[in-house]
Formats: C-alpha cells, structure tokens, sequence
C-alpha cells in the first residue's frame, strides 16, 4: 500500500518578474514500510521536496497523499493534524527547543496527542538512543551527537507512520554520523516505519532500498540501491 503518492507535483517562486521553478512535474509513490533517499546536488529541490511530502509547505500544482489524506486539500491546521499524527522529522541542525530539557523535548508530540504516559515514554525513548544519564540537560550541554539523538528519540515518540530525514548526519563528524545512522534504521525497522531520507551522503543512501536522484527540480532516476 502507498504511504506516500506524489503526483505532477511543481513548485514555483515569483522573483520579481521572473519565475523560478524549484520542482518540476515530480512524480513517484513510496510503499509503506519503505525505506527511501532523496539525492541530488545542492539547489536541485531535494529539501523543498521533502518540506512539500510532509505537508510543511504546498505545492503550486500537483497533488501530495499522505497516508490516504489529500494535503493539497488542507488548511494549515489540517496539515499540521497530520504531521502531529503520522509524521516524525530529524533535522540537519537538530530544531531541539532550547529551552527545556531532552527529556521536555522528547516529551512535546507526546503531550500534543494528550499520552498520559508522556514523561515514561519518553524516557524510555531516550534511554533506547543512549542518554539515560542526560534526561535534566537542555540543548546547550548536549554536544551535536546528543541532540541529534534526542531529535530521534523525539521524531519516534509519536510512532509515525513516516519519517522524514533532512541530512540527520550533516552536522556531525563520521563516527558520530555513522551511530546516528544505525540508530535511525534500527529504530526505524523495529517500529515498522516508513523512511524518507533527504542526503548528498551517497555511501548514506546506499543504506535504503530504494534511490531517487533528482536535478533541476526533475527526477533523473529512480532505482532500487
């Protein structure tokens, strides 16, 4: 079954008197369970892509389906319905709120769908990524590696349908990266979701099933890794 059905979907900015096409006519359909990366160079909309797949902005014409639910259809309320329901994102530059602990952090989508069970899974979540012992620090005390794991602990908390990774790895040194990468995948088989991963990592993409390579806003291959 498709999770996600992209169809004839462009994006186009107005500059002054020109217009710039970021995405052009793209189309493909992601299979539930899943796993994805979107490569391309830098400039070729591989992130507006994945910012119009999550329903975090619309296209100018074409339609995006996120598990059944027409996005193009939606007010921005519905959408951000959606995100908090069947979506999970990891972020290149975390996106932790610097104001309240991993722990507070991790705790946010779960509150937003009213869990009881809030503050308890969300320190089991981040007892899975490693930071058992870091529950009471905020952002600021966690080095690069540590947020990250949190922004995982984070994007599972409201186990997502589909998850959506911009460069999860791009903020951190190789060996950091690398355990950042097998903790997405591992966590991600376990619960059964859906992974869209947007990277110029190729060794990175290799570790999906499935390639889309896209250039000036248009698909240029899309293959099985």
């Amino acid at each position: 079954m498709s999770i996600l059905s992209i169809r004839n979907l462009s994006k186009t900015y107005q500059s002054g008197s020109r217009k710039l096409t970021v995405l052009d006519e793209v189309n493909f359909d992601i299979q539930a369970g899943e796993t994805l990366a979107i490569v391309g160079p830098s400039g070729s909309g591989k992130t507006t892509l994945l910012g119009l797949c999550a329903g975090l902005d619309s296209g100018s014409t074409g339609s995006v389906v996120l598990n059944g639910q027409a996005l193009e259809k939606m007010n921005e309320d519905q959408r951000a319905s959606v995100r908090n329901k069947d979506v999970g994102f990891i972020f290149q530059n975390f996106q932790l709120l610097p104001t309240l602990t991993a722990l507070e952090n991790v705790m946010v989508p779960l509150e937003l769908k009213k869990r009881k069970d809030a503050r308890q899974k969300a320190q089991e979540l981040l007892e899975k990524v490693g930071l058992g012992d870091r529950f009471t620090h905020y952002p600021t005390q966690l080095s690069g590696g540590e947020q990250q794991r949190v922004s995982i602990a984070r994007a599972f908390a409201n186990e997502p349908k589909i998850l959506f990774a911009d460069e999860p790895t791009g903020n951190l040194d190789t060996e950091t990266g690398e355990m950042i990468e097998k903790l997405i995948f591992d966590l991600n088989k376990e619960q059964g979701t859906t992974l869209v991963l947007v990277t110029h990592d190729l060794e990175l993409a290799a570790k999906t099933q499935r390639i889309i390579h896209i250039k000036g806003g248009k698909i240029q291959e899309d293959a099985d890794a």
